[in-house]
């Protein structure tokens, strides 16, 4: 197994946790860890090094990997050890926004095409990265495409002391809690513009940003300009505290260009908190406009404020998204069952077919 997680070694972080449930169902798994602190591409090197001269010493049935540079070393290895690998995609490479990001997702979309048909076996977390692969003209046969969602740690009963957002920060009315990596792709800055548009309205408004990333400093910046006192910067929080954010807020904001998936929506769902969101990720899918959340075009300003002052103009609507987030179904009714349906696909890489 490839793996791009600098906590997957740390014994005792949810990723050596889940490793070690995954080496629990099988007769043995090794982890190669891409180390970013490595270097950018010394890392890589030095991945492949390690993995091809473990594969020199003993027989392995698969290889998987995740991001597309490991997915293409797991490639490489295939052919020359003459191993099954599985192409884990976890991003909507194929969104128009993802190559806008930056010159090396151009790339990184020439090298998923010329891998994809080249795979024992893809795993995609979500049903629009799915459609994407196959509206981009591949015909992938079912029993080489899955989609497992990930698996939201939520579902495992966490105690935690009680947080709550309202005590930490009274005097305002109206709570909005964003959950995110301050990375471009994430697009923060339009979450700060769209509140700019709704104090306006609604001045008695907090939006708290839980996590971190390289644009914080400038998100932080651009907060100064009228929004003093209505934005809050905390740090990336664990999951067992994240819970109490999702459980004291009004409302879970994603304003991403692109998402695989969206883990935060289904952390909040699970938490019973609504969620408003750009059409990435699991919209549509999981989150459904006007039943569980409400869903507005990808950067669209003027959508999400509409949609933010529906919400908060509507009581009714409040009540209904907020129960029927309690209820909304998660893929998974355990670990377990997310750990066994991950190594059946392992197993049907290496067979060629689902059973």
């Amino acid at each position: 197994m490839f793996s791009g997680d600098p906590s997957i070694s740390e014994a005792g972080s949810p990723a050596w946790k889940r490793t070690d449930e995954y080496a629990k169902a099988l007769e043995k798994l090794e982890v190669i860890k891409f180390d970013r602190r490595e270097g950018r591409f010394m890392r890589f090197w030095k991945g492949y090094k390690d993995a091809k001269e473990i594969l020199s010493k003993e027989k392995f049935d698969l290889i998987t990997a995740q991001e597309i540079e490991h997915s293409f070393i797991a490639w490489r290895l295939s052919k020359k050890f003459d191993i099954p690998w599985q192409m884990q995609i976890h991003t909507d490479i194929f969104s128009p926004y993802f190559v806008r990001y930056r010159v090396s997702n151009r790339a990184r979309v020439w090298l998923a095409k010329f891998l994809i048909p080249r795979a024992s076996g893809i795993r995609v977390v979500s049903e629009r990265i799915k459609k994407s692969i196959h509206d981009s003209g591949f015909r992938i046969h079912g029993s080489r495409l899955v989609v497992l969602p990930i698996f939201t740690e939520h579902d495992i009963p966490v105690k935690h002391p009680m947080f709550d957002i309202k005590g930490k920060y009274p005097g305002y009315d109206f709570y909005i809690l964003m959950v995110s990596r301050l990375a471009h792709e994430k697009n923060i800055k339009l979450g700060l513009d769209v509140l700019r548009e709704f104090i306006k309205k609604y001045p008695e408004t907090l939006l708290v940003v839980v996590g971190d990333g390289p644009l914080k400093n400038v998100l932080i910046d651009d907060v100064k300009i009228g929004l003093e006192g209505k934005v809050v910067f905390e740090g990336w929080k664990p999951t067992e505290e994240l819970a109490d954010y999702y459980k004291s807020a009004d409302l879970l904001l994603i304003t991403s260009n692109y998402e695989g998936y969206s883990l935060a929506a289904m952390e909040a769902l699970k938490s019973g908190l609504p969620v408003i969101m750009t059409n990435v990720g699991v919209a549509g899918e999981v989150v459904k406009d006007g039943e569980n959340g409400l869903v507005a075009p990808v950067g669209d300003n003027t959508a999400l404020v509409g949609k933010l002052t529906e919400f908060r103009e509507s009581k009714a609507l409040r009540d209904s998204l907020k129960a029927n987030a309690k209820i909304t179904p998660m893929p998974y009714n355990s670990f377990e069952e997310y750990r066994n349906k991950l190594t059946h696909s392992f197993k049907a890489c290496i067979q060629g077919k689902l059973k």
